[in-house]
């Protein structure tokens, strides 16, 4: 060692230097400077697992095997390294990547898109049905295609015509109908409905995952101003099947338009009674579910949560009532009931 001193040269273990006398401590010690380092290979994984986001994963496997390369050389390196956490960010950054691009394949990305454009043109639909009650004192549109109503006294009064949200179609009657007409003539059912004015899109009436040949495949339900059928002789059908939008109760809650698929003339209906039954199929659409707007023009999207739900909708099973033990499949018949007519027996 070398005195502090003096500066000359003394034996390792000498407490005295030999030619100042100077005391020798281990702080005056001359030892060798120990440099510290940032781990190169921790900043190369983090920038590999930032660059992981940008290539789709491309660069997250090397990004993961630096990064543990890193923290091993980290960990024995008693101190002379450092950068722990570029290792670390190296590693979880690509880890995040391909959970996420694992999750968007197993999610069927054509079939989210699907329901995206169809919640779309849901809410297309409902802005148009509001602009319509708003032009018109707020009376609901003709929700049945087939039943061109008439309303008024007999002669001399006048009398109206309350011309459906969209006309029939005719079909063809046989297992699931289709249209027997032509493109062209399909295509002025619906340039011929009461709420074409507000939306001039064909596109918008039908889903893109919807039937071949059916250019309209939403419904607007039986309760407003719809098919009255379902609380047919009832003193109190005139408060259930509304038709004035100032009648409709909670409108974040009340569905409008549902998409079933396919054309259905008479819009979409459902008990009302206890216990209550599937007069139309159940709208099985997109994944065992079905997408809809509600009155405030807010689009949502409901799995089903019984199987038999989702076997009666695929089999276009009319009246569909399930079992009381069924508790799943109530469920689903009870919310739906709900969301229809607002409040049930």
């Amino acid at each position: 060692m070398n005195c502090p001193r003096c500066g000359k040269e003394n034996p390792d273990d000498a407490q005295l230097c030999q030619f100042c006398s100077c005391v020798l401590t281990q702080s005056t010690v001359t030892r060798e400077d120990v440099s510290i380092k940032t781990s190169g290979i921790g900043i190369a994984s983090m920038v590999l697992g930032i660059l992981s986001v940008f290539t789709c994963g491309i660069t997250a496997l090397p990004a993961i095997i630096l990064g543990i390369i890193s923290l091993v050389q980290i960990e024995k390196s008693g101190g002379r390294l450092t950068g722990r956490a570029f290792g670390i960010v190296g590693i979880a950054i690509p880890m995040v990547v391909f959970f996420l691009i694992i999750g968007f394949f197993l999610s069927n990305p054509r079939e989210l898109g699907r329901r995206s454009v169809c919640e779309a043109n849901l809410r297309d639909l409902a802005i148009a049905w509001v602009m319509y009650a708003d032009d018109n004192d707020g009376k609901l549109v003709n929700g049945q295609p087939n039943d061109p109503r008439t309303t008024g006294g007999p002669p001399p009064e006048r009398v109206y015509t309350e011309v459906p949200w969209a006309l029939e179609i005719a079909l063809d009657g046989e297992g699931t109908p289709d249209p027997t007409v032509s493109k062209y003539a399909h295509e002025k059912t619906i340039k011929n409905g009461a709420i074409w004015p507000y939306v001039k899109n064909v596109k918008v009436y039908r889903c893109p995952g919807g039937k071949a040949k059916h250019l309209r495949t939403y419904s607007i339900v039986c309760s407003l101003n719809g098919d009255k059928s379902p609380v047919a002789g009832r003193s109190d059908a005139i408060k259930l099947c509304v038709n004035n939008r100032s009648f409709v109760l909670r409108p974040h809650e009340r569905i409008v338009f549902v998409d079933e698929g396919l054309v259905n003339n008479s819009g979409f209906r459902v008990g009302y009674t206890n216990p209550g039954a599937w007069i139309d199929p159940p709208p099985v659409r997109h994944s065992g579910g079905m997408t809809f707007v509600f009155a405030d023009c807010h689009s949502g999207y409901w799995k089903w949560k019984g199987k038999g739900t989702v076997k009666a909708g695929k089999k276009r099973t009319s009246g569909y009532t399930p079992g009381a033990e069924t508790v799943e499949y109530m469920q689903d018949l009870k919310d739906m009931r709900i969301a229809v007519w607002g409040e049930i027996p």
